[in-house]
């Protein structure tokens, strides 16, 4: 099985939900999820101006992240920021695609596809992908680590079942959690 580098962007890494959906599934194999310091600063200050959470709140949760899945922390090499300065994009997200380059990504993970040049980025070998999407992708191609992947996001929410999954739906969709629920409903596999 070959496991997708998957740089996630900011906006996806801000929902609790989406995040722990993601790092669950990473630490099951099924992906590897990369970012960066400027994406992590881009997601602390997000959370702290819509959120109110503490700087000692953000800091702890970069912290927690870059501790458990240990090589996600990329270091973006100025020659990526120098080849992305020539993109025609959004300037506020180059350094997004700058960490994906850096990375080595197949996917660019971002809620914001629109601000990303899908071309250039396809003739670079990254795909665009949103969370949705991915999400699907995952839980057809993975049900059981995705299943493990739920169970975990679960356990350690504040929310119970119920709330994850609606949070989940309001922000992927009714199609994609759909799609967990029957995963969830069903034995699991011995998939290798």
């Amino acid at each position: 099985m070959t496991v997708s580098v998957v740089v996630a962007d900011a906006n996806v890494l801000f929902s609790r939900t989406l995040r722990d959906y993601f790092l669950y599934a990473a630490d099951q194999g099924v992906i590897e999820i990369r970012w960066s310091q400027q994406i992590l600063d881009e997601m602390s200050r997000n959370l702290r101006e819509r959120l109110g959470l503490s700087h000692e709140a953000t800091d702890r949760l970069e912290t927690l992240m870059n501790d458990y899945i240990e090589y996600a922390l990329t270091v973006v090499a100025p020659e990526d920021l120098a080849t992305v300065e020539q993109v025609d994009m959004d300037a506020k997200d180059r350094h997004v695609l700058a960490a994906a380059l850096s990375a080595d990504a197949d996917i660019l993970l971002t809620d914001n596809t629109r601000h990303f040049p899908r071309r250039w980025m396809a003739a670079h070998g990254i795909e665009l992908i949103d969370s949705a999407r991915l999400l699907a992708r995952l839980v057809e191609q993975h049900p059981d680590q995705m299943r493990t992947a739920h169970e975990t996001t679960v356990r350690h929410s504040p929310k119970p079942e119920t709330g994850v999954l609606a949070t989940l739906e309001t922000i992927v969709g009714p199609e994609v959690t759909t799609a967990l629920r029957h995963v969830l409903a069903d034995e699991p596999t011995d998939e290798p």
